[in-house]
């Protein structure tokens, strides 16, 4: 988990009709029920700001997987106002790059411009959001059916989608968030506006900015850019429920075997994501962590490993992956089974803790620098409802962070004999036989 994850996990909490205030931070809900947050730094020459709206792929029933992407790439097809060339054409004239993703939980749109530059762009944004035309979709289609594509031909990436399908099943946080062929193919112009009328209203919208322009301007330029955009309902999401435990694997003709490995998280709200921000850090976060250091630096068995966490609303998902070549596989898990067993006994390395936790705290703040992070916390915090917080109390929770919290959450949510294991490579008996080194370890890491 990056140190964005905890600085996101902030705001303003709850739905003022009014103007909040921190040091620096404004969030006004328009009459409509769009939410504008800015933070105000008149020492930079420009702002960065974006668009967050609450909908992603686990919004998304089966028979439309992919919809929600396929609308994030259509926006910018072109608008009542602004069609598609003139978009790319203004931003490239900014001097910007407009960006966009989809998540599980959320659609993002962004760019960083110049200050005299601000009211063209809002322009553009806010008609992309609330008026976008739909327009050649099939063309568009077609660009998403070659991302699949490229996923598919991309073993490192997909083995994610094989562990969420295994890990969630039949569920829509479980899906790949581009869908599939079979469900993209199927999206017609109807389903399409449907979605988006459902899901893009003013309730499930942030408009977030930093940078040099003030609250009040701000106001002006998102309520008279996003004109159009209907009151509704935050959308009711389904609970998401884990079967852990399990294998899968997919055979492929691949030089490596790609595994992936994963359980039940913590959802986003959840105090102790301080200290799984720490464990993170210290089990694959970066260059001096166990997985790092003893898989690759010591022994040689692979090129890439990591760990991560993922956030969702009411859970979450923790992971670890790697890619090795089939001789390499069953050491690679034996190792990465210790080192979580280790840590599991609470057997912390001199410093490590500490390290980790000095990590974090300087991410943050050399984060903080960049308008976008500022931008993009506020954004992600209010289409999330969790309350902002100062960069000196995060960097004070993450300081409380003890090594017995850090064991205690590795006992309960990393036990190799409960966690999913998803593979892909050339051969499904070797996977096997390393899955089961990896749940019943032989010996263990000091």
């Amino acid at each position: 988990m990056g140190i964005e994850e905890i600085v996101a996990d902030a705001a303003v909490a709850g739905r003022s009709n009014g103007t909040t205030m921190r040091p620096g931070v404004e969030v006004t809900e328009l009459a409509s029920g769009l939410r504008v947050a800015s933070e105000f730094r008149p020492d930079v020459h420009g702002v960065a700001f974006g668009t967050w709206i609450r909908v992603g792929s686990r919004d998304e029933a089966e028979p439309v997987a992919g919809v929600s992407h396929l609308i994030e790439h259509l926006l910018f097809r072109g608008t009542e106002r602004h069609d598609s060339l003139s978009i790319a054409e203004s931003f490239d004239r900014f001097g910007a790059e407009l960006q966009a993703s989809t998540s599980r939980e959320e659609t993002d749109i962004f760019a960083r411009v110049l200050g005299e530059h601000v009211p063209e762009a809002i322009d553009i944004v806010g008609s992309m959001v609330a008026k976008p035309e739909f327009n050649d979709i099939q063309p568009e289609r077609e660009v998403v059916l070659e991302e699949l594509a490229l996923y598919e031909d991309t073993p490192d990436d997909l083995v994610h989608d094989l562990l969420g399908s295994q890990l969630f099943p039949d569920q829509a946080v479980g899906r790949p968030i581009a869908g599939f062929v079979r469900t993209v193919d199927g999206l017609d112009e109807r389903t399409i506006r449907d979605h988006h009328a459902v899901h893009y209203n003013a309730n499930q919208i942030v408009f977030a900015a930093a940078g040099s322009i003030e609250h009040a301007e701000l106001l002006a330029l998102v309520g008279a850019s996003f004109d159009g955009l209907q009151t509704g309902v935050v959308s009711e999401r389904i609970a998401a429920i884990a079967v852990p435990g399990g294998e899968s694997f997919l055979e492929r003709d691949t030089e490596q075997t790609h595994i992936a490995i994963g359980g039940v998280g913590i959802g986003r709200q959840d105090e102790r994501r301080f200290a799984m921000a720490v464990l993170d850090q210290i089990l694959g976060g970066g260059a001096s962590s166990r997985l790092w250091q003893e898989i690759r630096e010591q022994r040689g068995l692979v090129y890439s490993v990591y760990s991560y966490v993922a956030y969702l609303e009411e859970t979450g998902q923790i992971g670890l992956a790697l890619g090795t070549r089939t001789e390499n596989l069953s050491e690679a898990l034996e190792v990465a089974s210790a080192e979580i067993g280790s840590l599991a006994a609470g057997r912390f390395r001199a410093g490590e803790v500490v390290r980790a936790k000095e990590n974090l705290k300087a991410r943050l703040l050399l984060n903080m620098d960049s308008t976008v992070a500022r931008m993009s916390r506020l954004g992600r915090s209010l289409v999330s409802n969790v309350p902002l917080m100062t960069d000196t109390e995060v960097a004070r929770r993450i300081d409380e962070v003890s090594e017995s919290d850090v064991q205690a959450l590795v006992a309960e949510l990393y036990s190799p004999a409960g966690l999913t294991v998803a593979g892909i490579g050339p051969d499904e008996a070797a996977f096997a036989a390393a899955v089961g080194n990896f749940r019943q370890p032989v010996g263990g890491a000091s």
